[in-house]
């Protein structure tokens, strides 16, 4: 396992993952020998796989017209290819061969669809899944021509990856790539409120796993229940939110911030905790674009900043950027 870790680590598409998020790719793939001469896939073929080269050499042909094989590319060890077929159920146009005895890590294994192995594990593979579009749209007007035609599929699959399991809030991938389009589209100030409980590993560490998980249901019910139809409430991870608050200036947007924190130090955990008072304290930052950011990456590293401040200054407090 570990040694599949390392080998995916080499391969951009999965250099951004985590240890956690490796192991579940790594789980997906496996090893096969291949020996010098013998045939990796044929032109025609179905299968959906990436390969990476352990150790060996391969390369790429394809039949001309005078019935001579044509070399398309030649990969060696550390590298990959068959990448962009995780996206295309068409035959394969190509012939791989080993060009000496060889081993390959393929992803995902035999008998396992990359689109199913990205609907079981939705915000671990968002990172491939944009990787692999970004590459797509980059190719020529063919490839551009197969996006289109997968439209569907990754449109839902896109708006599955966005959403939080656990509370059924928006997750950070939604932050990192539509907080830019959101911010640049609009005419108005958008202020962002971070929000995090200054005791929550308590209630995990005394109460249990499950009961955080309720707290963070609670969390985003009160949220979605406070907020405006164009507002957006995300989970940006673990116990840490953000809310973005369209058309609302600093000072509206602190005045939020504070009826939050009131409204959290007040929640009643007692169906949770079993205790009859026990006070749910945050700390929360508040920006707001333009005034105090100029785009989606200082605004929210702002406002998180923000919020940990309060919590370094004793908690259950809001500190804005005014």
């Amino acid at each position: 396992m570990k040694k599949k870790i390392e080998l995916l680590k080499s391969v951009d598409l999965f250099s951004t993952l985590r240890p956690k998020e490796l192991e579940i790719v790594a789980k997906y793939s496996r090893y096969y020998t291949y020996r010098k001469g013998e045939i990796i896939f044929n032109e025609g073929s179905h299968n959906e796989e990436l390969f990476i080269i352990r150790d060996g050499e391969v390369h790429i042909t394809k039949h001309g017209d005078d019935h001579k094989d044509v070399e398309l590319a030649r990969f060696i060890s550390g590298e990959c290819f068959g990448e962009m077929d995780l996206l295309d159920s068409a035959p394969r146009s190509a012939i791989a061969q080993s060009l000496k005895d060889s081993t390959l890590l393929i992803f995902p294994i035999k008998g396992v669809a990359f689109k199913d192995v990205l609907q079981r594990h939705p915000e671990i593979f968002a990172q491939i899944l944009n990787k692999l579009l970004a590459r797509v749209a980059g190719r020529i007007r063919t490839a551009n021509a197969l996006i289109s035609e997968k439209a569907p599929w990754v449109h839902n699959l896109r708006k599955q990856v966005m959403k939080d399991k656990l509370t059924g809030l928006y997750n950070r991938v939604f932050l990192e790539e539509e907080l830019p389009s959101i911010l640049s589209e609009s005419s108005r100030p958008v202020s962002m409120i971070m929000i995090k409980p200054d005791r929550f590993k308590d209630i995990n560490d005394t109460y249990g796993h499950e009961a955080g998980d309720r707290v963070l249901r609670l969390m985003a019910d009160i949220f979605t229940l406070m907020l405006k139809s164009e507002d957006i409430a995300i989970r940006v991870k673990g116990d840490e939110f953000s809310l973005l608050m369209v058309d609302t200036d600093t000072n509206r947007a602190n005045e939020i911030a504070e009826e939050i924190r009131l409204k959290l130090i007040a929640m009643d955990l007692g169906q949770i905790t079993k205790d009859k008072r026990l006070p749910f304290p945050v700390s929360i930052g508040v920006a707001t674009y333009p005034e105090h950011a100029e785009d989606s990456v200082t605004l929210t590293d702002l406002a998180s900043d923000l919020m940990y401040r309060a919590r370094e200054n004793g908690g259950d407090r809001v500190i804005s950027a005014s």
